[in-house]
């Protein structure tokens, strides 16, 4: 995955402690552990112990708006302990890079990849996750859907404000990963396959509030012929090298939002690359929690931020970040 990182402007906000100690305490020890169990199994069986040289290639689907749908494809090529190469075409975009040791050769059409790529590298090759001490289960249950028997965890995440409704479920046959629920937001996996003494999903299902925005076919393979041209650099590459000492961009002058009298605050997650001048350059909306009014204000504001420029081996350096304005009351 290309170098990336996210600058937080932080601002405090309520955090509403007794609520959530007594969210809390109607949790029972003995559910919460059955469900890190049965996510650390489901984590478990997909990461294998040792990976061989493999190619990965990953076709996508995304539905739009108006019924339409654009077609993606990615794939990823990793010589172990010595480099890789990636490439992913999505419509008029299309980036490849290749990593050899500390050396990277990028050919790209843009210098930031679309939201759907982004959110292509965030699902594959699959997610794994953990409980932490934001989350409180609130029930294990059994459901049953295309056939499978599931056992279902639901939980509440509690970020200050925000309480957000969550689910996962495992294969009761298998103890695989069959679905991941964020509030609206929906991943499925089915079709599982072995690869390398793990089990993958040969098929991935994204949807927003039962909508749906991206399938995904996955396929792994081992890589018997690792020849040298495999890492080869592509013609008119831009050279660069793997930062040993590095530092992020530091905010100069990052203005927030004016607050509202709403009862509702909404952060609106912008990405644009922190350009050696330390303005925001090429900024463009990630995400705006169905806020598409937030979207202009927000763009308005980032033209305003400045920051001291990230640095690699000492030297200015110009890179992506994403950044977060929150709209409080609006």
């Amino acid at each position: 995955m290309k170098p990336h990182f996210r600058l937080l402007a932080v601002f405090a906000v309520a955090a509403l402690g007794a609520m959530r100690c007594a969210a809390q305490s109607t949790e029972k020890p003995d559910v919460r552990a059955e469900a890190v169990q049965l996510l650390e199994r489901a984590n478990g069986l997909s990461m294998s112990p040792h990976l061989p040289n493999l190619e990965r290639v990953d076709t996508f689907r995304v539905f739009g708006g108006n019924g339409g749908a654009k077609d993606g494809v990615f794939t990823r090529v990793v010589v172990q302990g010595t480099g890789r190469r990636d490439e992913v075409t999505f419509g008029d975009y299309h980036n490849l890079e290749v990593w050899n040791q500390r050396n990277v050769a990028k050919v790209q059409t843009d210098p930031l990849a679309p939201r759907e790529v982004l959110e292509l590298w965030q699902l594959t090759p699959i997610q794994l996750l953990r409980f932490d001490q934001s989350d409180v289960i609130r029930a294990i249950s059994d459901k049953a859907g295309e056939g499978r028997a599931a056992r279902c965890i639901e939980f509440e995440t509690i970020h200050g404000e925000k309480h957000e409704q969550n689910e996962f479920c495992v294969d009761v046959k298998t103890g695989t990963l069959t679905s991941q629920k964020f509030g609206e937001a929906l991943v499925e996996y089915s079709e599982y396959f072995p690869f390398a003494n793990s089990w993958m999903p040969g098929k991935i299902r994204y949807s927003e509030a039962g909508v749906p925005k991206m399938e995904i076919e996955q396929k792994m393979t081992e890589l018997k012929d690792a020849t040298a041209n495999v890492l080869e650099e592509p013609p008119g590459a831009w050279l660069g090298r793997m930062c040993t000492t590095f530092r992020r961009a530091i905010g100069e002058n990052m203005p927030q939002p004016k607050a509202g009298q709403g009862a509702r605050s909404v952060e609106v997650a912008v990405r644009g690359m922190v350009g050696l001048d330390g303005k925001v350059h090429h900024a463009v909306v990630q995400d705006s929690e169905g806020r598409p009014d937030l979207e202009p204000e927000a763009l308005a504001l980032i033209g305003q931020w400045k920051f001291t420029p990230m640095t690699c081996e000492g030297q200015p350096i110009e890179m992506e970040a994403e950044m977060i304005l929150h709209f409080v009351g609006r």
